[in-house]
């Protein structure tokens, strides 16, 4: 719409004519308003007849919002482990990807995309790599569902990164055992019980309060947000007597409502170093919450337990989840090595084989 000009050559010419052209404002000044109307007219019918109507391109979206957005969203949706991790990949992928905060989502292509995620498998690891994609992916579909971003996902095709996967130990349960009795106090002792005896996560006895503790009822009661929905989901165990009788003494000395508080009476964030210095004064090879869980579950399996009813001491939500998770005991292996066949007498005796293990171990 053509205005007063009142830039400095204003007096010779005081009309100020203003258009778009290729999406780029261009200015003109002219004598009269007619002629400033006339120029801004006279391109527009030109536009309508190439091209159609003049229509205000639509801004893209930009990788700022596209991350605050996803954030937003995830804080609502996961615990703030899960949501920590999610900073921690986007923190890292655009550190090595060389975009700018402003740049449109479109500029992350999947050269982008491996590019930076190369570089982070060198840095740091193929698993932290490999971590980084899974959630990357997850935020991008998140935006074309929500956001109206491309269906193409840059990260999808991405091949995963080399890795060095290190099997969780499972304790056996005299290794477990050594640890327990090694422990210093009543309340640690009953909360490694505790996790023997539900195969519970590490943060679901961290945030196990006493109205969770059913006295009479002989359970306990559960919680996590461990599903596709993301959604706070509890479920009430039996327990065994013993474990309730060492809950109720703890309950009876208990200046807060947290069943298992921290020195401060505050709630655990991790205690995975506390369990590897009892895991090295028991003179046992290091295992984790998560190693418990396991041996809870190989336990069950043993004892010929339906995988049904494992599934749900677990609190799976697939039953395909509960038998990724089942592990065999040591002695059940020796089995599978009975029914392989050894060297012959002749070859190698059971009395040479004896003589050198004892001069490997000298």
């Amino acid at each position: 719409m053509a205005y007063k000009n009142t830039n400095k050559n204003k007096e010779k010419y005081p009309w100020m004519g203003q258009r778009f052209r290729n999406g780029k404002k261009e200015r003109k000044v002219f004598l009269t308003r007619r002629d400033a109307l006339l120029w801004e007219n006279q391109e527009k019918e030109v536009l309508e007849i190439i091209k159609g109507p003049v229509v205000q391109p639509t801004p893209l979206m930009s990788l700022q919002t596209w991350v605050n957005e996803y954030l937003e969203y995830s804080k609502c949706k996961f615990v703030k482990k899960t949501l920590d991790e999610k900073v921690l990949s986007f923190k890292f992928f655009f550190k090595f990807a060389q975009l700018n905060n402003f740049d449109s989502v479109e500029k992350l292509t999947p050269l982008v995309a491996v590019g930076s995620l190369q570089k982070i498998s060198i840095i740091r690891s193929g698993g932290a790599a490999n971590k980084y994609k899974k959630n990357l992916s997850a935020a991008w579909d998140w935006g074309s569902k929500f956001l109206e971003m491309s269906k193409q996902n840059p990260f999808s095709d991405v091949d995963k990164f080399a890795s060095e996967r290190n099997e969780r130990r499972v304790p056996s349960l005299d290794d477990f055992w050594k640890v327990y009795h090694t422990a210093l106090t009543e309340k640690d002792k009953v909360m490694l019980y505790c996790y023997l005896q539900t195969g519970a996560r590490m943060d679901e006895l961290f945030r196990l309060k006493w109205n969770d503790v059913d006295f009479f009822g002989k359970r306990i009661r559960l919680s996590s947000r461990k599903n596709k929905a993301g959604e706070w989901k509890s479920q009430w165990l039996n327990v065994r007597d013993d474990l309730i009788t060492g809950l109720l003494k703890l309950k009876k000395r208990s200046l807060t409502d947290i069943v298992f508080p921290s020195w401060t009476g505050l709630q655990y964030i991790t205690r995975i170093k506390w369990l590897d210095d009892l895991c090295k004064r028991a003179g046992v090879e290091k295992f984790g919450f998560h190693g418990i869980r396991h041996l809870f579950a190989s336990i069950l399996a043993a004892q010929n337990i339906p995988m049904v009813e494992i599934q749900f001491m677990l609190r799976h939500s697939s039953l395909a989840t509960t038998e990724r998770y089942i592990h065999r005991l040591k002695k059940e292996n020796r089995e599978v090595l009975e029914a392989l066949p050894g060297l012959p007498v002749s070859e190698k005796s059971t009395s040479k084989v004896h003589q050198d293990l004892k001069s490997v171990a000298a």
